[in-house]
Order: C-alpha cells, then structure tokens, then sequence
C-alpha cells in the first residue's frame, strides 16, 4: 500500500463525498481535509488521550472521597499501568490477526480495501467462537454504556451551568445535538474535533486543581474519613477502573490509522499525559474540601460561579460530544454489518444510525444517575473489555514460547526470554480483577445503583 500524506484526501475509507481527482480540489478544501482529518501517530495519540480523560475527570474527585488518598492514588497507579500492558496486548493481537488474515486467501476480509477490523473479528479468528461473543457482548455493552454517560455527564454539567432547566430536558437536548455526528463517516475525520476535546479537558483539570489549592472557602479543617466501609471503597475502585475504560473502541481507532502497530506507542504518551490532567485534579480537589466532595459526584458543584467554571463547563460538554463519537462509532460500525449495510450509500448509514442515537437517549434519561452510572460500567464492562478478556486471549493465542518466534509484533527480547512469567502474569492479573472488579466492585457498584434508582425513580426530571 503506498504511504500516503495524511493531510491529503486519500485513504482506504472513502469520505463522504468525492469530487474528482486530488489534484482538482482548491487550497480551501485541502486546508479543512488537513484539519479536520488524518491518521498520523500524532493522530492516534490525540484519540487515545480523548478516550481516556474525558467527563471521567469531573468524577475522580468524588471517587477519591469514596477510597481515599492513598488508595486513590495506588489504584490510578495501578489501573493506568494495568491498561497500558493490556492496551500493548490487544495491539499484538491485532497486527497478529492482519498478518494472517493476509495471507488467508479464503476469506474475503484480506482482500477488502475498505474491511475494517473489530474487536470480536480478532478474537474469533484466533481463539473461536465463544471468545469472539464474549468479547461482542463486553464490548457492546461498555460502548453502549459509555455513550451513554457523556449524555448524562453533559445534562449534568449544563444544569449547573444553568439550572432553570432540569437535568431531563438538557438530556435530551444534548441528545439532539449528539445526533449529528452520526454524519461523520470514521475515524479518520476527527482530527479537529480531537484537538478539540484535549484542550478543553487539560483546560478544565488545570482550572479545577488550581482552584481547589486557591479557593479561599474551602474548609480550614477538611475532614478525611475515607473509606468510611468496603462498599464505598469497591464502588470507588471500580470507579477508578472505569477511567482507563477505552479499550472497547481501540481496535477501530487503531485500524484506520497508517499504522496500526504503532498504536501501543501513541497509547503510551497518551498515558503519561493523561496523568498531568488526572491526578493533581483529584488529589488537590479531595485535599482542599475533604468530605464535602462525597456530595458532588460531578466536581462542578464544588466550584463557584464565574466565567472560568462556565467556560469550563461548556469546554467539558464539546469534550463529551467528541467522546460520545469515538465510542459510537464501533457501535456505528458493529450495527451496520449485522444489518448488512456496511458497503451501502452512506445516507443510508446515516438513516440507519439515526435511532441507535435515539435508544442511546432513551437510556440516558431513564437513567441518569451520573457517578453510580460509572461504577457499574466499570465493574461489569470495562473489567472484561479492557482487562480480563486481552489477558486471558494473549494466553489463549500464545501458549508457549515457540508460538511467539513468528509474531507479527515481536515481543521484548528479556520478555520473550521469561515467556512462561508473562503467562502466569496475565492469568493472576485477570483472577484478580475477575474477583475484586466484577465480583466485590459489581456487588458494591450494583446496591448503590439500585439505591438511586429507589431513590429517584426513572427518567427523573431532577436528581442528585
């Protein structure tokens, strides 16, 4: 395949529309294809960083007020790190999977210029059947999950914004206008939208860390009572767990990309950078208030009114419309194979993605309890898609050392060396998040969500 100039109009996903030939189009068009798409490295950094941080950042606080200082800062440690080794994993197994699609003449997939890779194609062509519905499951679900709560994040952060509405009503209004990226046609295309949604998250964490270590009204004596029981300290874990949630929509970022086994290298950077945003913003916030932040699951309400927390705001819910896209765009991508319209007019596309937004809606105002949403998604989707099931397929795929000499994506000399640790690694690591995640976090994370529904009803005009 030639290598192309990422700023060119060219890929092997047509765009919308096509007028002609490259050397045809004006300064103006190239110019908005420059900035609005690419698939460079710098590319997949910037996609990686926006699944990662995104209205999860406004809960992390409240999380922190759940677990406490130590652990909160132990678990980001552990989980981050936990996500990059099993994001590195899914990017062998996938540049695994294109290397032998590729010469497995049988299947129509390798000769498919426009054939793009999902999560459950690789564990199906791999392991097998119950591993690929396994995974189909967990990842339609965590995607379904994840849209979801930037619709709720976003009616939450816009009642604070301007509470003469109810929470219910700018539901549905950001519902509305989240409707509109369903015209966008991949990937590929959101290199301004991305951009975007970076500055608005560095600008909102940095906004909030240093308004929490200013604030003069903040408590002389913040009370430290965290964890107050193991069932605020598992929802708050798993609370964590649920930030280092993008794995779900990875296989598809990463495969529209010029490269796609370089991914696990822009994921790494993403990581680090995730951190500046992450961990001095719940750290000071909890630091600052104490117990007042158990109260405000969405850390706009520890803040006073003014311009900065209102830009702010507004920056978080363009932030969420970016994120609502990554995440439904594999579920764009899943629907329309099952329907068979994959290689249909895109309009049709269009029409067809249209109610899948709409079901989305639906959900997000019946329930839209915001905090308690996160922890359930983290216990029971996040724990699989991210964790548990690339551990278990990298074992399932390479189960002894030989496996391993013709890897597509060569392991680590000292790694290879020691193979039968790796394996064991990855069998203890998923035992342990299989019971402290889904298990002891699932029980936790599923009473409090309950709770909240006992306490608020369903499709409730205004909640906590």
């Amino acid at each position: 395949v030639k290598s192309v100039d990422p700023c060119e109009f060219r890929g092997s996903i047509r765009s919308i529309v096509q007028e002609g030939d490259e050397k045809d189009r004006g300064f103006l068009h190239k110019a908005f294809t420059c900035l609005t798409k690419g698939g460079t490295s710098f590319d997949s950094f910037l996609l990686a960083a926006s699944q990662e941080v995104g209205q999860s950042i406004l809960t992390l606080p409240w999380v922190f007020s759940l677990v406490g200082m130590t652990s909160g800062i132990c678990l980001q440690l552990f989980f981050a790190t936990a996500a990059l080794y099993t994001n590195y994993l899914l990017v062998n197994l996938h540049t695994e999977y294109r290397k032998r699609l590729a010469v497995d003449k049988d299947d129509p997939r390798s000769s498919d210029v426009h054939y793009v890779v999902s999560y459950a194609d690789i564990m199906g062509y791999l392991i097998g059947w119950p591993m690929k519905w396994l995974s189909f499951a967990a990842v339609f679900v965590s995607l379904f999950g994840l849209t979801t709560v930037q619709i709720i994040a976003t009616g939450s952060n816009m009642y604070i914004f301007y509470p003469e509405i109810p929470k219910r009503t700018w539901g549905l209004i950001s519902g509305a206008v989240f409707a509109l990226l369903a015209f966008i046609p991949n990937f590929r295309h959101y290199r301004f939208l991305v951009v975007t949604a970076n500055i608005a998250t560095t600008y909102t964490s940095w906004y909030m860390t240093i308004s929490a270590a200013t604030d003069p009204d903040a408590p002389e004596d913040p009370v430290y009572d965290a964890p107050r029981n193991y069932d605020e300290w598992f929802r708050g874990m798993v609370g964590l767990l649920f930030v280092y949630g993008g794995h779900a929509s990875n296989i598809e970022v990463a495969d529209v990309m010029d490269d796609h086994s370089t991914y696990d290298r822009a994921y790494f950077w993403s990581y680090l950078y995730v951190f500046t945003l992450t961990m001095p913003n719940a750290a000071t916030a909890y630091y600052s208030y104490g117990n007042i932040v158990r109260d405000n699951q969405n850390a706009f309400g520890l803040y006073e009114a003014s311009p900065a927390r209102d830009f702010g705001i507004i920056m978080m819910c363009i932030n969420n419309l970016v994120a609502f896209g990554l995440f439904i765009g594999p579920l764009f991508h899943i629907m329309e194979k099952a329907l068979k319209i994959h290689r249909k007019a895109f309009w049709i596309r269009v029409l067809a993605r249209l109610p899948l937004i709409g079901i989305i809606v639906l959900f997000a105002i019946a329930f839209p309890f915001y905090g308690a949403f996160n922890t359930v998604l983290g216990a029971f989707t996040t724990s699989f898609a991210t964790y548990i099931i690339p551990l278990i397929a990298f074992n399932l795929v390479f189960r002894k050392k030989d496996d391993t000499i013709n890897m597509a994506k060569p392991l680590p000399a000292f790694v290879q060396s020691k193979f039968w640790l790796m394996r064991f690694f990855n069998y203890f690591l998923a035992f342990v998040l299989l019971v402290s995640g889904v298990g002891l976090g699932g029980y936790a994370s599923i009473k409090n969500f309950v709770a909240q529904i006992d306490q608020f009803q369903y499709f409730a005009e205004c909640y906590g």
